[in-house]
């Protein structure tokens, strides 16, 4: 697999150092997963779907040609001989407009058949003005087609909130693992020069050697923190690898050399969720978005069904004329030198499967109106759960700052009286675990604040258009 420090070293400045260790931003580490992630890929096909569906329901509008020839010839007789060939187009409107040509012949002709001898020049239309005056199966389909777009915008855009909060939170247990790292060996620094100078002064003569064995015993603690601590860092850039492609859908190894960038494990200083942004959230939501494109499906269906409930009743009006108009032949008119009209209706008795079919249709729209109530008071209490996080996790970020300065200051204090000879290296260790666990445990609250934010903008739907291009 390709590294990713190669990568990186590449993308930001087109050589690379392997003795550098590169530094993976947050900004860089989600666009390559914006741009890489299969995932990512998958979801920027969702409004080609529902591109393709619109399409293919315009297609339904589309002008027809047609055309038709039969011939019959039995016992040397010319029974018939029929030709017709015409342009269909429907309309939004559900008026079908046609124009065609006819031409008949034949000794055994049916009379109605019969054309002139250039034939026959029809224009006309049909238009229902009972089932299928206000819609019909053909703009069913496209409006709902058109309702599926919107659904598939709405997930594509569901599917990047998706992928970004999971991408992100990896990405913070990363830089939170590598800041323990860095406490961890900071630590194993300070204790290697305690125990020197411990040692040194037991070869002087002055301490016991138990002291020795006391530093050592520490030194050996803070090396074991600090074993599980590179431990942590290690797995979770595996975690990260599983974000990391290259353009050619290659997976990306997370090489040693690579670290992240501290500052990212930083949190607004300040916060407030405006009521505004509730409002927006809740009408702009990959979610609900969805759900309401659902529910516009769901009401075309009603619509549709509703309409099966009227009666069949079209009309079908045509203007006749001689084909000879179309070879110039004086005193001929293209048209009006006939007509054609006709009148169909159809209506079921019962009506109990139209009836039927409608109550299903109802049914299935108040669900998905209910639903989505649902779905909105739940991303509006979810919001205010993140919000509520994020105040008591600032509050403990400030708290826990507090008590590392407090921490340091009781060191400090206590490293002056064993330089003094006034303490010992128990005293010492006591004051120095609790500084080391409050330094950990302030990186997990930063932490925990950072991916706190994150999911305040995963639960309002605005996650991912932070990176939106």
């Amino acid at each position: 697999m390709k590294s990713i420090a190669t990568w990186c070293a590449i993308a930001c400045s087109g050589m690379v150092v392997a003795q550098i260790p590169t530094v993976l931003t947050r900004d860089a580490f989600v666009r390559i997963v914006l741009d890489n992630h299969p995932m990512a890929r998958q979801a920027a096909l969702r409004p080609e779907l529902g591109e393709a569906a619109v399409r293919s329901a315009r297609g339904g509008f589309d002008p027809l040609a047609t055309a038709g020839y039969d011939e019959k010839q039995f016992d040397e007789k010319n029974y018939f001989q029929l030709f017709d060939v015409g342009l269909k187009v429907p309309t939004w409107y559900g008026v079908e407009l046609f124009a065609g040509y006819q031409e008949n012949s034949g000794v055994l002709l049916d009379p109605q058949n019969s054309t002139p001898d250039e034939g026959l020049l029809k224009v006309g239309g049909q238009l229902s003005i009972g089932q299928g005056l206000f819609i019909d199966q053909r703009r069913a389909t496209l409006r709902r087609s058109q309702a599926y777009l919107r659904a598939t915008q709405a997930e594509q855009e569901q599917m990047l909130n998706d992928l970004l909060l999971q991408a992100l939170h990896d990405h913070t247990d990363w830089v939170a693992a590598y800041r323990a790292l860095e406490v961890a060996n900071t630590a194993v620094q300070l204790t290697e020069v305690r125990f020197d100078a411990v040692r040194g002064s037991w070869r002087g003569g002055d301490r016991p050697a138990i002291d020795t064995l006391e530093a050592f015993l520490q030194l050996q603690d803070r090396q074991m923190r600090q074993q599980q601590a590179g431990l942590n860092f290690r797995n979770a850039g595996l975690r990260l690898s599983n974000h990391l492609w290259n353009a050619a859908q290659q997976p990306l190894e997370l090489q040693p050399s690579v670290i992240p960038d501290p500052d990212d494990l930083s949190s607004p200083t300040t916060f407030q969720l405006t009521d505004t942004a509730i409002a927006s959230a809740l009408t702009d939501h990959p979610l609900l978005a969805e759900a309401t494109a659902r529910i516009d499906q769901l009401e075309v269906d009603r619509r549709l069904r509703a309409e099966f409930l009227r009666p069949e009743l079209d009309l079908k009006y045509q203007w006749l004329g001689d084909g000879g108009a179309l070879n110039n032949e004086p005193g001929i008119t293209p048209l009006g030198q006939g007509y054609q009209f006709g009148v169909g209706f159809q209506m079921p008795l019962f009506l109990r499967r139209e009836r039927g079919e409608l109550a299903i249709a109802k049914l299935r729209l108040a669900d998905a109106s209910l639903g989505l109530d649902r779905d909105r008071l739940r991303i509006r209490n979810r919001i205010n759960e993140r919000v509520n996080d994020i105040n008591t996790f600032a509050d403990q970020v400030r708290l826990g700052a507090e008590m590392v300065v407090n921490n340091e200051r009781l060191l400090a204090g206590e490293n002056q009286r064993f330089a003094a000879g006034e303490s010992s290296l128990f005293l010492v260790n006591a004051r120095e675990v609790p500084l080391i666990d409050t330094r950990i445990r302030q990186v997990d609250l930063e932490a925990r604040l950072r991916k706190a934010y994150f999911s305040l903008d995963h639960e309002a739907g605005t996650l991912w258009r932070a990176w939106r291009r």
